[in-house]
């Protein structure tokens, strides 16, 4: 359990970084796109909507709004669906500034594949090829409402007039764009997964590693408490021994004072004898 609880932490703070990375190079993007959108009508005097700049600010909001809200996420999959969430609003926003930027008439749907790619990098396949169809769902909502006038085309680049009401032209480019849409879902929805396997699998490595030199430092603990006891017992059994031996010095060493004071005695003894027969001749 600790083990699988490391993992989905591990997974989290990779996916967190993931979606870091995404909404820093989104908010880099939109500031750069209002940027061009303001310099595209003061200095060279395209038309440009005001609720346009209204549209890039209120995103540059809810994406500042998003940087801080996802710190509230605990665990893998709550941020996954906050930030899948997220995605299909950025799509939202992407398909309305189309609109105000000429409609099908020019190639802003390529811009879904910026999305496609960067949500790749954190959300499964399966929610990349979601997010695939929304895409093509709002891009083709889009091309119906300006077709059947439901919606005012609005004329920006005038590359193309009147192609927002050609059959062929839509249809066209709404085959290309599934195509590539699908070919970049696929293709960076099968990176990402197999690039998550991999981190997955070097995660569980690295634990496994980890854990097999935490048991290692148990065992090495344990072996030097086991040397310490024996060494313990050693010094204990030489400091025994040690008494021994100088105990039974000691004992020789009194023997050896009484053996020696004996030999004198002896010495004494006989000398007196000497000296005794000396006298009574």
């Amino acid at each position: 359990m600790p083990n699988n609880k490391n993992s989905k932490d591990d997974l989290f703070e990779e996916s967190l970084k993931g979606v870091k990375n995404d909404i820093r190079l989104t908010l880099v993007v939109l500031v750069a796109c209002m940027l061009v959108a303001l310099t595209a009508r003061f200095i060279f005097s395209i038309p440009m909507s005001n609720f346009l700049f209204l549209l890039f600010f209120v995103w540059i909001l809810f994406y500042i709004f998003h940087s801080y809200s996802i710190k509230r996420k605990k665990n893998h999959e709550d941020l996954c669906n906050f930030h899948f969430k997220n995605n299909i609003f950025d799509v939202l926003f992407l398909t309305v500034v189309i609109h105000y930027l000429g409609g099908v008439e020019w190639i802003g749907a390529i811009f879904y594949l910026c999305i496609l790619a960067w949500a790749s990098s954190v959300l499964s396949k399966k929610k990349v090829f979601i997010l695939c169809l929304a895409c093509l769902l709002f891009y083709f909502e889009l091309a119906t409402l300006e077709y059947f006038g439901i919606v005012p085309h609005v004329e920006v680049f005038s590359v193309s007039q009147g192609a927002y009401q050609d059959p062929v032209f839509i249809l066209i480019q709404s085959l290309t764009l599934t195509i590539a849409f699908l070919f970049v879902a696929e293709n960076y929805g099968t990176l990402s997964e197999n690039l998550r396997k991999k981190q997955e699998k070097l995660i569980k490595a690295r634990e496994e590693v980890e854990e097999a030199k935490d048991i290692l430092e148990v065992k090495v603990k344990a072996r030097t408490r086991e040397l310490e006891e024996l060494t313990r017992k050693q010094e204990e059994v030489i400091k025994e021994r040690t008494k021994e031996i100088q105990e039974k010095l000691e004992d020789m060493e009194r023997f050896q004072k009484l053996a020696v004071g004996r030999e004198l005695k002896m010495v004494e003894l006989k000398k007196e004898i000497k000296d005794l027969r000396e006298k009574l001749k």
